[in-house]
């Protein structure tokens, strides 16, 4: 053999190798750029110091992607007025909610967004199924309170998540479900059409048991609306905060107030499942991996959900993958820090609770090996608000002589009549306020898994959106589309300090500065700094015809025209 053709060959190989280092160096150099200069969403009154994250679990940094300190007194979150936010406007449907969410009681003040929970009968029409046709029919909740979500605006794959928040009203007292979470971008929360059949599914194979409960599943070979074929998509959820304050003691030892932490996903374990209020046994529930902080232990009181449907063929489980953590007097005097590390990255997939900078829960994906679902991969969107829920810090089981059907207060006091139904104390515990003093979103540079934007390359969602768009709007409530287009000045003023930094009063209406919008000005622009598609128009693929009828559509095509061709010989001889 020829050595010196040995030794060119060993040359070649290593240009290429080296050719192949340079070209992924450019690629994260370039990557890293575009981080360090995207600032689309990154707030202005993001301290330096608070630009970068080290992760608590890996220890790689992070670059801030995403940033609201909510240092501008007087913002408003009506739709339209937030380029970050949507305050909900409408009934909650779900979780036998006794509150109507109302765009008034989000707000700026103190330097943090303030959702205010209070008594205040609300009236409205609601729709509801009756044998198959909708029904107007009045209704009235008796608390009105707030949800802020950035559907439709923000949306990240991986990363660290922190939330400094204070927690609202008093932490012995019960009824009040502040919140703080994450949901896949392909579901709107409130909006029940758009989470049928998504929600929180995260599964990715082809199951025929399971194809009509999943809408977008790994069985359709052409999925249209720019889905990649065979593959399994949905809405997974991921909650840094559920707080459920009160007093007394669990079944199964946990004091209240707690906290829960959890992933929930589909398709969930349908048999053999945990009884709530009990520990399951062991081998019953998720257990491979998991890592439970000091003071830590499984959520007993939630395991998941059926949701039914009309037929048992579409209705399915979701499961709740959860920690409880106790919390105590000062997390609802003070703010503390709660953190989210979702890692992303193909081969070291994981979620990671934190509180106070303290491990709370972690889930690596084997503990999903129990059902198949998968780790969260889809773009999701922030929300964070307080509910008021018969089924949260209620008194559960209803009390003997209690109907447990009136939850009214009267002035600082319970009606007598629905006091048995209510936790001790909340009537008296309101008006409450969930503060949080800032969002803040990081990402590593040199990770190409993590990403900004509610429909990417890998996991696209506009075209699925935008040909549903009927799921993601309340028609019935007056809503006429998912967004309104986002106000940039506008509003009423006869000063210039009733327009937000650097705004100006004009002719009356204020006038934005530049990088500033919403009606008064009071809201930083926020904007994404790349797309990742740029086809404006609504494609479908074209339909899938197997191949044993392609073949006979060939063959029927070639007779007819073998007839055609006899035919035109047969009347040219005549």
């Amino acid at each position: 053999a020829d050595p010196c053709r040995r030794r060119r060959c060993k040359d070649s190989a290593a240009a290429a190798m080296a050719h192949d280092r340079r070209r992924r160096r450019r690629f994260f150099a370039a990557l890293a750029v575009l981080r360090c200069c995207g600032a689309g969403w990154v707030d202005p009154d993001t301290p330096r110091k608070a630009r970068s994250a080290t992760s608590l679990r890996s220890r790689h940094s992070h670059d801030i992607v995403y940033s609201d300190e909510f240092n501008v007194d007087g913002r408003t979150f009506n739709d339209g007025h937030d380029p970050r936010w949507t305050a909900v406007d409408k009934n909650d449907y779900t979780n036998m909610a006794l509150h109507f969410y109302k765009a008034s009681h989000v707000t700026t003040s103190g330097g943090a967004l303030n959702i205010t929970t209070a008594y205040e009968p609300t009236s409205f029409m609601s729709a509801e199924d009756k044998k198959g046709f909708v029904e107007m029919v009045k209704r009235t909740k008796p608390y009105a309170s707030g949800m802020v979500q950035g559907w439709g605006k923000f949306c990240f794959t991986g990363g660290i998540m922190e939330v400094r928040a204070r927690l609202p009203g008093k932490g012995k007292v019960g009824g009040m479900w502040p919140a703080m979470w994450l949901l896949g971008s392909l579901a709107r929360a409130t909006y029940v059409g758009s989470t049928d059949w998504v929600w929180p599914w995260s599964f990715d194979k082809c199951d025929r048991s399971l194809q009509p409960k999943q809408e977008i599943n790994a069985c359709e070979p052409n999925p249209h609306y720019g889905l990649a074929p065979n593959t399994g998509r949905g809405a997974p959820e991921i909650d840094l905060l559920e707080a459920m304050p009160g007093s007394g003691t669990l079944g199964y030892g946990l004091k209240k107030p707690y906290y829960s932490a959890s992933y929930q996903v589909a398709p969930g374990k349908a048999h053999d499942r945990p009884i709530e209020g009990k520990k399951p046994n062991k081998g019953q529930w998720y257990e491979k991996g998991l890592e439970y902080g000091d003071n830590t232990s499984v959520n007993a009181f939630f395991y998941g959900e059926e949701l039914k449907h009309k037929t048992n063929r579409d209705t399915y489980v979701a499961d709740a993958v959860s920690a409880n953590k106790p919390l105590d007097d000062t997390h609802f005097d003070d703010f503390h820090n709660y953190r989210l590390e979702w890692s992303t990255a193909k081969g070291n997939e994981s979620l990671t609770w934190f509180l106070d900078d303290e491990l709370v829960f972690h889930m690596p994906p084997e503990a999903l090996e129990l059902t198949g679902a998968k780790m969260p991969d889809e773009p999701m969107h922030i929300l964070l608000n307080t509910a008021v829920s018969s089924t949260w810090g209620f008194p559960a089981p209803c009390p003997p002589g209690c109907d447990c059907t009136c939850y009214d207060c009267q002035g600082d006091l319970p009606d007598p009549a629905c006091a048995c139904g209510m936790p001790e104390g909340l009537c008296a515990n309101l008006p409450a306020s969930y503060e949080i003093d800032s969002v803040r979103i990081y990402q590593r540079a040199d990770d190409p898994s993590q990403k900004v934007g509610c429909s990417t390359d890998t996991r696209p969602t506009r075209k699925f959106i935008e040909g549903h768009k009927h799921r993601y709007f309340d028609a019935y409530g007056g809503e006429t589309q998912p967004l309104k287009p986002q106000e940039i000045g506008g509003a009423a003023c006869t000063r210039d300090d009733h327009c937000g930094p650097a705004s100006k009063c004009a002719k009356k209406r204020c006038a934005c500065a530049h990088g500033w919008t919403g009606p008064h000005c009071r809201a930083a622009a926020a904007f994404d700094d790349g797309t990742w598609e740029t086809t404006p128009s609504l494609g479908f693929a074209l339909p899938f015809v197997p191949g044993s009828l392609q073949r006979c559509v060939v063959l029927l095509a070639s007779m007819l025209c073998a007839v055609f061709v006899v035919h035109r010989r047969q009347r040219h001889l005549k």
